[in-house]
């Protein structure tokens, strides 16, 4: 039987978390598959995944946001075939930003403006869908470090919009 692999958290701050991955079996490791989740909103699930060669590892994840949840789950890709899933949840430090105040405008049948209030020097994400399904599932998204941005739609069609 192939045991799950160990995640430490080896430290977090407020845009990071570091972590080490080991197994505790002689069965030889090739490396990992990490997943890192966390939720904006209550409408957005994001992940970021990371492919780890080697048999021991000591990661820094960074551009994370301040006093955000965070799941990590990690699988070992090992000689005898994948290991079963391990997971922590680690809570970053600091203060969480306020949410930015969004507005969008339509400027013509297929092109709305957006523009929202924050701080400056951080990645925005630009998230639009025609239902709060679709929004949470799979919405068409964008990323820019400004505080507006125009974005194109598809004509004959109600948006939802969220930064």
């Amino acid at each position: 039987v192939i045991p799950p692999p160990v995640i430490h958290i080896e430290s977090y701050s407020e845009d990071s978390i570091s972590f080490s991955l080991k197994m505790t079996t002689n069965i030889k490791v090739s490396g990992y598959v990490v997943n890192i989740y966390w939720t904006f909103d209550t409408h957005r699930q994001e992940k970021r995944t990371l492919i780890i060669e080697g048999e021991k590892s000591i990661q820094k994840v960074a551009n994370l946001t301040a006093h955000t949840p965070y799941e990590i789950s990690a699988w070992a890709k090992t000689e005898l075939g994948d290991s079963p899933l391990s997971f922590v949840h680690v809570v970053t430090s600091g203060t969480r930003p306020a949410s930015p105040s969004l507005k969008a405008k339509a400027i013509n049948q297929t092109a709305v403006e957006c523009s929202w209030t924050g701080p400056k020097n951080v990645v925005y994400g630009i998230f639009y869908a025609t239902s709060f399904l679709e929004l949470y599932r799979s919405p068409h998204n964008t990323t820019t470090t400004s505080h507006n941005i125009t974005v194109i739609v598809q004509r004959d069609e109600q948006y939802l919009f969220l930064v």
